[in-house]
This record gives structure tokens, sequence and C-alpha cells, in this order.
């Protein structure tokens, strides 16, 4: 995992993230909403041969005008420690622009996106340095907020003679009321060079997130559960739902999360998340997994 802006488990230690709101020009008109999110993330690998741990930190800042459009914009730092390579430190840079449109005869809106990320970093083979990558999307919402779908595209280069083409079909679904989510996505991954991308001319995986809201009421002050699992491979993926992007090689063949979300005010919740990914490094037959904690404090204005 790298770059990965949403994870961790039991391991040694937690980076813990403190998350602050900080005034802004735009916050003043109320046609718009502001939320920043800070995050942190630690995480230890088991049975890997060559990896030690890894630690992330960074922000997140949201803009949305009404129910037109909007922008992010994230910054992140991730230090990966190997057993017995130097250690690895990485910038990663996210942008992100979306727009409603809102079209006769359809009972829903459409929403257009453009994600891009630049990553850089001191691997000394240069394979995960570099990194640009373009990532639009279509989706569409019905106007009851109880079905979702949305076809995702990424195009990844890095150097040394690599391109990774991603294809993300997502479908959604409320019930329960909509106090419950689930979403299905599939990651449909080629790739140029299969000598850079552990042998694989391809890869095919699927997730599957449940999110359930509780009642404004409840004494625990709980504001959201959160589960995710995912079936099958992918390598080199890009993940639009937490802005991160997998740049290191090694083949992912499957994780789990679970993660809890408590209300400290109306517009401030803390959201602490655990989970495990299994990785596979084809060129020394090396299975391993990450185990992880990622804590999350966001305010919104």
């Amino acid at each position: 995992m790298y770059c990965n802006m949403k994870k961790s488990w039991s391991m040694i230690g937690c980076m813990l993230l403190l998350g602050f709101s900080t005034s802004s020009a735009m916050a003043e008109d109320s046609d718009w909403t502001i939320k920043a999110d800070l995050q942190g993330e630690y995480g230890s690998y088991n049975k890997s041969i060559k990896r030690d741990s890894i630690t992330n930190a960074g922000i997140i800042i949201a803009a949305d005008y009404l129910d037109q459009g909007g922008f992010s914009l994230a910054v992140n730092s991730t230090t990966v420690k190997y057993k017995l390579a130097p250690t690895i430190n990485q910038q990663s840079y996210f942008a992100s622009v979306r727009y409603n449109l809102h079209v006769d005869g359809l009972p829903g809106k459409l929403m257009l996106r453009l994600d891009g990320h630049y990553i850089s970093n001191n691997d000394v083979t240069g394979n995960s340095d570099g990194v640009k990558i373009i990532a639009p999307q279509l989706a569409f919402m019905n106007y009851a907020k109880n079905f979702y779908m949305d076809i995702g595209f990424a195009h990844s280069s890095y150097k040394n003679n690599l391109t990774i083409n991603q294809y993300t079909p997502t479908l959604g679904f409320g019930f329960n009321d909509l106090a419950d989510w689930a979403q299905l996505r599939a990651y449909l991954i080629d790739t140029s060079n299969p000598l850079r991308a552990q042998n694989k001319s391809k890869t095919a995986g699927a997730e599957l997130k449940w999110t359930h809201w509780f009642a404004p009421s409840n004494s625990l002050h709980l504001y959201k559960l959160q589960a995710g699992i995912l079936a099958g491979e992918r390598i080199f993926a890009v993940d639009g739902d937490a802005a991160a992007v997998y740049n290191l090689a090694d083949v992912q063949r499957g994780s789990a999360s679970l993660g809890l979300t408590w209300n400290l005010t109306d517009t401030t919740h803390l959201m602490v998340l655990a989970g495990e990914e299994r990785y596979l490094d084809n060129t020394i037959a090396n299975s391993y997994s990450s185990r992880f904690v990622y804590i999350d404090l966001s305010t919104q204005w």
C-alpha cells in the first residue's frame, strides 16, 4: 500500500491524527459548504521479506457550491520503511473538480468529475516516482437518493515504460429508509508492461462497501459504521473514494476493514478505521499482509 489516505490494526503503534477547521473567505457565503479532513495512518507489514512499516499523514479540503459542483485539494506525506533497503519518503498531491447536470427526462442528476494525482518520492529505481494520473468519471444519482451508478477511468503514467488503464463500473443502493448504503465496484486494470507489473497484463477485483448511519439520539454519539471487503486482484490501483494510489508493484489480493465515526459536535466527526490488506510480491513469491489503523478528524462549515 502506498499513498493510501484511508486505513490499520494490530501493530506496535498508531499514528494519531487531529483535524481542524480553518476559516475561509468562501465560508462566509452560505451557498458554499466547506469540509476539512486531517488524516493519519500507521501500518505494519506481516511476513514481508522486504517491508517493515508505513506511516502517512495528509489533509483534504473540499468545497461545494449548492448542488452545482465543487472541488477538492489534498496533500499527503508517506514514509515506507524497509528491512534492508533505504526508507522511501513520498509526497502526493491530489486535485478534483466536479459538476452536476440536471437533464430533463432523467429521474436524477448526472455528475461529471475529473481527478488528477501527482506523486514524487526518493525511490532510487525511479519506478514509483514521478507518477501522473488523470481520472474522469461519469455518475448518476436518482432524486430519491437510493440508486447510484458510475463508470470511472484512470490513466496512470509511470517512469521506465509503464502505463496503466483502469476501469471502475460501480453500483450503489440505499435501503432501510436510507439508513444503510451498499456499494459494489469492479476494478478492471490493464498494464502496458507485464515485466514492470509482477508479470500481470491484467487484473480484476471487486470491492463491496456497506455504510450504516445511526439515529442522532443514540447514547454513544455514533454517526456511522463502515465495512468493506475486496476480493480478486489489483495492481497499481487508483481508489477514487479515498483519493489513494497504490503505486508499488506488488499485487493486492484482498482486504477487509471496519470503521466507526463519532459525532464530536454537529459539524465535527472523528473516524477510526482498522483493517488488513493481503499482497503478493510475485518476483520473490512472498505473500504478506499490511495491518493498519487510520484516523480522520473532519469538520464542516
